[in-house]
Protein backbone atom coordinates (compact mmCIF):
# COMPACT_ATOMS: atom_id res chain seq x y z
CA UNK A 1 0.00 0.00 0.00
CA UNK A 2 2.93 2.75 0.65
CA UNK A 3 5.30 1.70 -2.06
CA UNK A 4 7.89 1.20 -0.43
CA UNK A 5 10.31 0.68 -3.23
CA UNK A 6 9.97 4.83 -3.14
CA UNK A 7 8.78 5.65 0.13
CA UNK A 8 11.28 3.63 1.58
CA UNK A 9 13.86 3.91 -0.49
CA UNK A 10 13.41 -0.04 -1.40
CA UNK A 11 13.30 -1.17 1.68
CA UNK A 12 11.94 -4.94 1.70
CA UNK A 13 9.34 -5.53 3.28
CA UNK A 14 8.76 -8.69 1.63
CA UNK A 15 11.78 -10.08 3.84
CA UNK A 16 11.03 -12.52 6.54
CA UNK A 17 14.34 -12.27 8.64
CA UNK A 18 14.28 -14.04 12.01
CA UNK A 19 17.43 -11.97 12.79
CA UNK A 20 15.47 -8.41 11.96
CA UNK A 21 12.32 -9.68 14.29
CA UNK A 22 14.39 -10.22 17.17
CA UNK A 23 15.81 -7.29 16.57
CA UNK A 24 13.44 -4.55 16.54
CA UNK A 25 11.64 -7.04 19.69
CA UNK A 26 14.57 -6.08 21.58
CA UNK A 27 15.84 -2.87 20.71
CA UNK A 28 12.26 -1.71 21.20
CA UNK A 29 9.93 -3.99 23.46
CA UNK A 30 12.74 -4.51 26.12
CA UNK A 31 15.61 -1.88 26.22
CA UNK A 32 13.09 0.86 24.40
CA UNK A 33 10.47 -0.01 27.52
CA UNK A 34 13.35 -0.19 30.08
CA UNK A 35 14.99 2.91 29.37
CA UNK A 36 11.39 4.89 29.69
CA UNK A 37 11.67 6.04 32.72
CA UNK A 38 14.94 7.48 31.99
CA UNK A 39 14.16 9.62 29.50
CA UNK A 40 11.33 10.77 30.47
CA UNK A 41 12.54 13.68 31.91
CA UNK A 42 13.55 14.78 28.40
CA UNK A 43 10.13 14.25 26.88
CA UNK A 44 8.20 16.12 29.21
CA UNK A 45 10.84 18.99 28.41
CA UNK A 46 9.88 18.70 24.87
CA UNK A 47 6.53 18.43 25.53
CA UNK A 48 6.35 21.92 27.28
CA UNK A 49 8.64 23.59 24.76
CA UNK A 50 6.45 22.12 21.99
CA UNK A 51 3.32 23.31 23.25
CA UNK A 52 4.31 27.01 24.19
CA UNK A 53 5.93 27.10 20.46
CA UNK A 54 2.48 26.13 18.55
CA UNK A 55 0.44 28.02 20.73
CA UNK A 56 2.56 30.90 19.88
CA UNK A 57 2.36 30.58 16.42
CA UNK A 58 -1.44 30.27 16.51
CA UNK A 59 -4.36 32.97 16.39
CA UNK A 60 -5.30 35.19 19.25
CA UNK A 61 -8.80 36.10 19.57
CA UNK A 62 -10.39 37.57 22.62
CA UNK A 63 -11.84 34.01 24.15
CA UNK A 64 -8.30 31.78 23.54
CA UNK A 65 -6.41 31.00 20.72
CA UNK A 66 -6.62 29.15 17.74
CA UNK A 67 -5.04 26.34 15.84
CA UNK A 68 -5.81 23.44 13.61
CA UNK A 69 -6.16 20.46 15.84
CA UNK A 70 -4.45 18.22 13.04
CA UNK A 71 -1.25 20.19 12.89
CA UNK A 72 -1.03 21.04 16.21
CA UNK A 73 -1.19 17.40 18.11
CA UNK A 74 1.04 15.86 14.49
CA UNK A 75 3.85 18.26 15.21
CA UNK A 76 3.38 18.28 19.41
CA UNK A 77 4.23 14.53 18.90
CA UNK A 78 6.62 14.42 16.28
CA UNK A 79 8.73 16.40 18.26
CA UNK A 80 8.56 14.13 21.68
CA UNK A 81 8.73 11.18 19.37
CA UNK A 82 12.55 12.79 17.68
CA UNK A 83 13.90 12.37 21.40
CA UNK A 84 12.88 8.71 21.62
CA UNK A 85 14.66 8.23 18.31
CA UNK A 86 17.28 10.53 18.14
CA UNK A 87 17.77 12.26 21.06
CA UNK A 88 17.48 16.04 21.96
CA UNK A 89 20.44 17.60 20.27
CA UNK A 90 20.25 15.91 16.83
CA UNK A 91 16.57 15.98 16.73
CA UNK A 92 16.41 19.96 17.46
CA UNK A 93 18.48 20.13 14.13
CA UNK A 94 15.74 22.55 12.23
CA UNK A 95 15.84 20.91 9.08
CA UNK A 96 15.90 17.47 10.09
CA UNK A 97 13.33 17.87 12.59
CA UNK A 98 10.82 19.22 9.45
CA UNK A 99 12.07 16.36 7.74
CA UNK A 100 10.76 14.13 10.40
CA UNK A 101 7.47 15.89 10.35
CA UNK A 102 7.24 15.53 6.43
CA UNK A 103 8.05 12.13 6.00
CA UNK A 104 4.88 10.19 7.40
CA UNK A 105 2.59 13.07 5.80
CA UNK A 106 4.12 12.46 2.01
CA UNK A 107 4.20 8.28 2.62
CA UNK A 108 0.02 8.92 3.37
CA UNK A 109 -0.43 10.85 0.60
CA UNK A 110 1.72 8.39 -2.00
CA UNK A 111 -0.24 5.36 -0.21
CA UNK A 112 -3.37 7.39 -1.44
CA UNK A 113 -2.34 8.46 -4.82
CA UNK A 114 -0.32 4.60 -5.50
CA UNK A 115 -3.76 3.22 -5.35
CA UNK A 116 -5.70 5.21 -8.00
CA UNK A 117 -2.61 5.64 -10.63
CA UNK A 118 -0.97 2.76 -12.56
CA UNK A 119 1.96 1.30 -11.27
CA UNK A 120 4.51 2.95 -13.76
CA UNK A 121 3.22 6.14 -13.06
CA UNK A 122 4.48 5.60 -9.41
CA UNK A 123 7.70 6.72 -9.18
CA UNK A 124 6.28 10.02 -10.82
CA UNK A 125 3.73 10.57 -8.46
CA UNK A 126 6.16 10.16 -5.66
CA UNK A 127 8.80 12.92 -7.09
CA UNK A 128 5.86 15.18 -6.90
CA UNK A 129 4.35 14.53 -3.65
CA UNK A 130 7.43 14.32 -1.96
CA UNK A 131 9.24 16.92 -3.86
CA UNK A 132 11.97 14.30 -5.10
CA UNK A 133 12.21 12.84 -1.86
CA UNK A 134 13.43 15.51 -0.20
CA UNK A 135 12.45 14.82 3.45
CA UNK A 136 13.89 10.82 3.03
CA UNK A 137 16.98 11.60 1.81
CA UNK A 138 17.56 14.41 4.56
CA UNK A 139 16.76 11.75 7.02
CA UNK A 140 18.83 8.80 5.73
CA UNK A 141 21.47 10.91 5.36
CA UNK A 142 21.72 11.78 8.66
CA UNK A 143 21.18 8.79 10.32
CA UNK A 144 23.91 7.40 8.23
CA UNK A 145 26.09 9.63 9.56
CA UNK A 146 25.90 9.20 13.28
CA UNK A 147 25.50 5.74 12.92
CA UNK A 148 28.29 4.94 10.74
CA UNK A 149 31.86 7.10 10.74
CA UNK A 150 30.66 9.86 13.26
CA UNK A 151 29.03 7.57 15.76
CA UNK A 152 31.91 7.67 18.13
CA UNK A 153 31.67 11.56 18.34
CA UNK A 154 27.90 11.47 19.02
CA UNK A 155 27.19 13.48 22.28
CA UNK A 156 24.41 14.95 23.78
CA UNK A 157 24.93 18.33 25.89
CA UNK A 158 27.21 17.53 29.46
CA UNK A 159 23.81 18.37 31.57
CA UNK A 160 22.28 15.18 29.66
CA UNK A 161 25.68 12.72 28.64
CA UNK A 162 23.87 9.51 29.34
CA UNK A 163 20.85 10.33 27.17
CA UNK A 164 22.15 9.09 23.64
CA UNK A 165 22.20 5.48 25.35
CA UNK A 166 18.30 5.95 26.03
CA UNK A 167 17.62 6.59 21.88
CA UNK A 168 16.56 3.97 19.52
CA UNK A 169 19.14 5.32 16.98
CA UNK A 170 22.28 4.59 19.30
CA UNK A 171 21.01 1.79 20.72
CA UNK A 172 20.07 -0.28 16.94
CA UNK A 173 23.74 0.65 15.75
CA UNK A 174 25.25 -1.12 19.17
CA UNK A 175 23.11 -4.15 19.07
CA UNK A 176 24.11 -5.07 15.63
CA UNK A 177 27.79 -3.97 15.77
CA UNK A 178 28.70 -7.65 15.10
CA UNK A 179 26.26 -8.68 13.64
CA UNK A 180 27.26 -10.36 9.52
CA UNK A 181 23.70 -9.64 8.53
CA UNK A 182 22.97 -5.76 8.97
CA UNK A 183 25.50 -4.29 6.13
CA UNK A 184 26.44 -1.30 7.34
CA UNK A 185 24.74 2.19 8.72
CA UNK A 186 22.98 3.17 5.88
CA UNK A 187 20.46 -0.54 6.31
CA UNK A 188 20.21 0.37 9.94
CA UNK A 189 19.01 3.67 8.86
CA UNK A 190 16.32 2.92 6.34
CA UNK A 191 15.13 0.34 8.99
CA UNK A 192 15.18 2.90 11.67
CA UNK A 193 13.20 5.41 8.85
CA UNK A 194 10.60 1.89 8.90
CA UNK A 195 9.99 2.06 12.23
CA UNK A 196 9.83 6.52 12.76
CA UNK A 197 7.08 5.79 9.73
CA UNK A 198 4.82 3.34 12.43
CA UNK A 199 5.77 5.42 15.53
CA UNK A 200 5.19 8.99 14.23
CA UNK A 201 1.58 7.92 11.92
CA UNK A 202 -0.39 6.29 14.82
CA UNK A 203 -0.15 8.32 18.24
CA UNK A 204 -0.96 12.11 16.52
CA UNK A 205 -3.94 10.52 14.84
CA UNK A 206 -5.51 9.06 17.87
CA UNK A 207 -4.59 12.48 19.82
CA UNK A 208 -6.45 14.35 16.71
CA UNK A 209 -9.37 12.00 17.48
CA UNK A 210 -9.18 12.25 21.61
CA UNK A 211 -9.18 16.29 21.48
CA UNK A 212 -12.30 16.43 19.84
CA UNK A 213 -13.69 14.44 22.63
CA UNK A 214 -12.04 16.27 24.75
CA UNK A 215 -13.29 19.20 23.30
CA UNK A 216 -17.20 18.55 23.51
CA UNK A 217 -16.95 17.47 26.83
CA UNK A 218 -15.52 20.00 29.38
CA UNK A 219 -16.76 17.84 32.62
CA UNK A 220 -14.28 15.41 31.29
CA UNK A 221 -11.49 17.94 30.50
CA UNK A 222 -11.89 18.58 34.67
CA UNK A 223 -11.97 15.27 35.42
CA UNK A 224 -8.53 14.13 34.21
CA UNK A 225 -7.23 17.27 35.60
CA UNK A 226 -8.76 16.08 39.07
CA UNK A 227 -6.89 12.77 38.45
CA UNK A 228 -3.74 14.49 37.04
CA UNK A 229 -3.77 16.57 40.15
CA UNK A 230 -0.67 18.73 39.09
CA UNK A 231 2.43 18.22 36.21
CA UNK A 232 4.77 19.17 38.86
CA UNK A 233 4.34 15.94 40.64
CA UNK A 234 3.77 13.61 36.86
CA UNK A 235 6.02 11.04 37.23
CA UNK A 236 6.47 8.41 34.71
CA UNK A 237 4.84 5.79 37.53
CA UNK A 238 2.07 8.14 37.83
CA UNK A 239 1.23 8.97 34.56
CA UNK A 240 1.11 5.10 33.76
CA UNK A 241 -1.59 4.27 36.65
CA UNK A 242 -4.09 6.79 35.61
CA UNK A 243 -7.31 5.03 35.04
CA UNK A 244 -9.56 7.56 33.75
CA UNK A 245 -7.02 8.77 31.26
CA UNK A 246 -6.59 5.29 30.05
CA UNK A 247 -9.79 4.27 29.68
CA UNK A 248 -10.31 7.88 27.77
CA UNK A 249 -7.51 6.68 25.25
CA UNK A 250 -8.87 3.37 24.76
CA UNK A 251 -12.70 4.51 24.57
CA UNK A 252 -12.05 7.16 21.85
CA UNK A 253 -9.59 4.29 20.03
CA UNK A 254 -12.18 1.60 20.05
CA UNK A 255 -14.86 4.15 18.56
CA UNK A 256 -12.99 5.04 16.23
CA UNK A 257 -10.13 2.80 15.22
CA UNK A 258 -7.65 4.22 12.10
CA UNK A 259 -8.07 1.15 10.16
CA UNK A 260 -11.96 -0.96 10.49
CA UNK A 261 -9.19 -3.61 9.75
CA UNK A 262 -6.49 -5.28 11.64
CA UNK A 263 -3.67 -7.92 11.68
CA UNK A 264 -3.47 -7.66 7.95
CA UNK A 265 -1.53 -10.53 6.97
CA UNK A 266 0.16 -11.43 3.31
CA UNK A 267 0.00 -15.31 2.30
CA UNK A 268 4.11 -16.87 1.34
CA UNK A 269 2.05 -19.47 -0.03
CA UNK A 270 -1.20 -21.00 -0.29
CA UNK A 271 -2.87 -21.62 2.94
CA UNK A 272 -6.47 -22.77 3.89
CA UNK A 273 -7.67 -22.00 7.40
CA UNK A 274 -8.37 -25.10 9.71
CA UNK A 275 -12.11 -24.88 8.92
CA UNK A 276 -11.76 -25.58 5.54
CA UNK A 277 -12.65 -22.13 4.00
CA UNK A 278 -11.58 -19.49 3.15
CA UNK A 279 -8.59 -20.55 0.54
CA UNK A 280 -6.02 -18.10 0.56
CA UNK A 281 -3.61 -17.91 -2.41
CA UNK A 282 -0.01 -17.40 -2.37
CA UNK A 283 0.03 -13.40 -2.28
CA UNK A 284 -3.06 -12.15 -1.25
CA UNK A 285 -3.48 -10.39 2.13
CA UNK A 286 -6.15 -11.43 4.90
CA UNK A 287 -7.24 -9.05 7.83
CA UNK A 288 -9.96 -8.96 10.75
CA UNK A 289 -12.68 -6.41 11.20
CA UNK A 290 -10.94 -4.01 13.92
CA UNK A 291 -14.30 -2.43 13.70
CA UNK A 292 -16.70 -5.56 14.47
CA UNK A 293 -14.52 -6.78 17.33
CA UNK A 294 -14.97 -3.37 18.96
CA UNK A 295 -18.05 -2.79 18.23
CA UNK A 296 -19.73 -5.74 19.19
CA UNK A 297 -21.92 -5.09 21.67
CA UNK A 298 -21.82 -8.70 23.77
CA UNK A 299 -18.15 -7.59 24.70
CA UNK A 300 -18.69 -3.48 24.64
CA UNK A 301 -22.63 -2.54 25.98
CA UNK A 302 -24.12 0.27 23.91
CA UNK A 303 -20.74 -0.19 21.71
CA UNK A 304 -21.92 3.03 19.68
CA UNK A 305 -21.56 5.42 22.48
CA UNK A 306 -18.70 7.20 24.09
CA UNK A 307 -18.64 6.40 27.61
CA UNK A 308 -15.01 7.48 28.71
CA UNK A 309 -15.05 5.63 31.94
CA UNK A 310 -16.63 2.14 30.12
CA UNK A 311 -13.13 0.66 31.21
CA UNK A 312 -13.09 1.64 34.89
CA UNK A 313 -16.73 1.21 36.02
CA UNK A 314 -18.52 -1.03 33.50
CA UNK A 315 -19.57 -4.74 33.36
CA UNK A 316 -17.83 -5.24 30.19
CA UNK A 317 -15.54 -8.17 29.85
CA UNK A 318 -12.77 -5.69 28.77
CA UNK A 319 -13.24 -4.03 32.46
CA UNK A 320 -10.26 -2.64 33.74
CA UNK A 321 -7.43 -3.30 30.83
CA UNK A 322 -5.18 -0.69 29.78
CA UNK A 323 -4.76 1.15 26.70
CA UNK A 324 -1.42 -1.16 25.92
CA UNK A 325 -3.17 -4.39 26.27
CA UNK A 326 -2.67 -6.80 23.37
CA UNK A 327 -5.88 -8.22 23.08
CA UNK A 328 -8.28 -9.98 20.41
CA UNK A 329 -11.24 -7.92 21.58
CA UNK A 330 -8.91 -5.01 21.48
CA UNK A 331 -6.69 -5.55 18.01
CA UNK A 332 -5.50 -2.24 17.58
CA UNK A 333 -2.09 -3.50 18.42
CA UNK A 334 -2.11 -6.35 15.86
CA UNK A 335 -1.94 -9.66 18.05
CA UNK A 336 0.56 -12.38 19.08
CA UNK A 337 4.19 -12.60 18.39
CA UNK A 338 3.73 -9.52 15.60
CA UNK A 339 2.02 -6.95 18.11
CA UNK A 340 3.55 -3.76 17.97
CA UNK A 341 5.96 -3.76 20.17
CA UNK A 342 6.15 0.07 20.49
CA UNK A 343 2.64 0.62 21.53
CA UNK A 344 4.41 1.62 25.14
CA UNK A 345 6.16 4.51 23.48
CA UNK A 346 3.09 5.91 21.65
CA UNK A 347 0.72 5.58 25.29
CA UNK A 348 3.42 7.47 27.16
CA UNK A 349 3.96 10.21 24.21
CA UNK A 350 0.10 10.52 23.97
CA UNK A 351 -0.60 10.88 27.62
CA UNK A 352 2.17 13.16 27.75
CA UNK A 353 0.89 15.57 25.26
CA UNK A 354 -3.29 15.74 26.94
CA UNK A 355 -1.92 16.40 30.23
CA UNK A 356 0.07 19.24 29.28
CA UNK A 357 -2.59 20.63 27.14
CA UNK A 358 -5.73 19.44 29.41
CA UNK A 359 -3.46 21.36 32.56
CA UNK A 360 -2.65 24.23 30.65
CA UNK A 361 -5.88 24.97 28.75
CA UNK A 362 -9.61 25.19 28.46
CA UNK A 363 -10.29 23.92 24.83
CA UNK A 364 -13.27 23.74 23.10
CA UNK A 365 -14.12 23.36 18.87
CA UNK A 366 -14.12 26.96 16.86
CA UNK A 367 -17.23 25.06 15.01
CA UNK A 368 -18.88 22.80 16.99
CA UNK A 369 -20.99 21.53 13.97
CA UNK A 370 -17.98 21.69 11.42
CA UNK A 371 -17.10 18.18 10.33
CA UNK A 372 -14.30 16.76 11.54
CA UNK A 373 -13.66 13.09 10.13
CA UNK A 374 -13.65 11.41 6.91
CA UNK A 375 -13.11 7.98 5.69
CA UNK A 376 -10.84 6.38 2.79
CA UNK A 377 -11.14 2.58 2.07
CA UNK A 378 -10.92 1.51 5.23
CA UNK A 379 -9.15 4.64 7.44
CA UNK A 380 -10.56 6.54 9.22
CA UNK A 381 -8.58 10.30 8.62
CA UNK A 382 -9.33 13.62 10.17
CA UNK A 383 -10.09 17.42 8.54
CA UNK A 384 -6.64 19.27 8.82
CA UNK A 385 -9.06 22.35 8.75
CA UNK A 386 -10.62 21.65 11.93
CA UNK A 387 -9.79 24.48 14.51
CA UNK A 388 -9.93 24.49 18.19
CA UNK A 389 -9.50 26.77 21.03
CA UNK A 390 -7.36 26.80 23.58
CA UNK A 391 -7.83 28.87 26.49
CA UNK A 392 -4.99 29.83 29.36
CA UNK A 393 -6.19 28.63 33.03
CA UNK A 394 -5.25 30.64 35.66
CA UNK A 395 -4.42 28.35 38.53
Amino acid sequence: MFGFKHTLNNFNHNEVALVKSRLLGRLIQVQGVNHLPKIFPYLVKRVEQSLVEQVARGKTRPDGVSLPVADTVRTITSRVMDVLFFGERISSEPIFAESLLRHPKEMVSCMTAFQIVPSFLSSFVHGISTKQGQAQDVILKRLTHIMGVRRDDWDEPAAVKEHPYLTFAWNIASLTSESEYWHGPAHLAQTLLGVWFAAAHQPWMNLHFIMLQLCRRPDLQAALREEIDTLDGLTYDRLMELPLLDSLIKETVRLHPLDTLAVRRKALQPYTFASGAPHVPAGATVAVSSYDLMHDSTQYPSSNDFQPRRFIDTESPARGTKFTEVSERFPVWGYGSLACPGRFHASIVMKLVIAHIVMQYDMRLENEKARTLWSWETFCMPYESTIFVLKERIS
